[in-house]
């Protein structure tokens, strides 16, 4: 099984340009900056946003916690399939914040597959929501944006 899996590797790379697959992971990219108007990471054919939240300062155990130890952002990443992309995300919100984002998300026909939270006792509360969709790459960075502006993200 591993040699016919190897074979079929090997033909596929003969037959599909290399160029051709980095070449339109990188306008996906591209485009994705455009719509958040950031630099977008591309590792292994993915378009990786990352937006950090700075303006919520959160402790717990009575200690500051800087934003990245516990993940307090914005991240989706793209991956193109087929003629399609797919979406899936994790965003930090406040619990104010919870139903906003949802509607956002669902009007642009990404699905929200969990809302949990990371830590017990943080201050203030805050909850992790995921989601994922397919579809256009510029439609449903718009929506993700749109569910980034319905936050307080400042």
């Amino acid at each position: 099984m591993k040699k016919i899996l190897m074979s079929l590797i090997v033909v596929l790379s003969l037959i599909i340009p290399t160029g051709t697959i980095m070449g339109a992971e990188s306008k996906d990219c591209k485009v994705l900056e455009q719509v958040f108007g950031t630099k977008v990471k591309q590792e292994n054919g993915v378009c990786r946003l990352e937006i950090m939240r700075k303006n919520i300062p959160v402790s717990n155990l009575g200690v500051q916690l800087s934003p990245e130890a516990i993940e307090l952002g914005f991240g989706a990443n793209f991956e193109k399939v087929g003629d399609n992309t797919a979406v899936i995300g994790e965003f930090a919100l406040l619990s104010e914040e919870v139903n906003p984002v949802i509607d956002a998300l669902r009007k642009g026909n990404v699905e929200i597959s969990a809302v949990h939270n990371h830590l017990i006792g943080e201050q203030p509360q805050i909850i992790y929501l995921h989601f994922q969709g397919l579809g256009n790459v510029e439609s449903l960075a718009k929506t993700v944006k749109e569910a980034i502006a319905s936050t307080d993200n400042k």
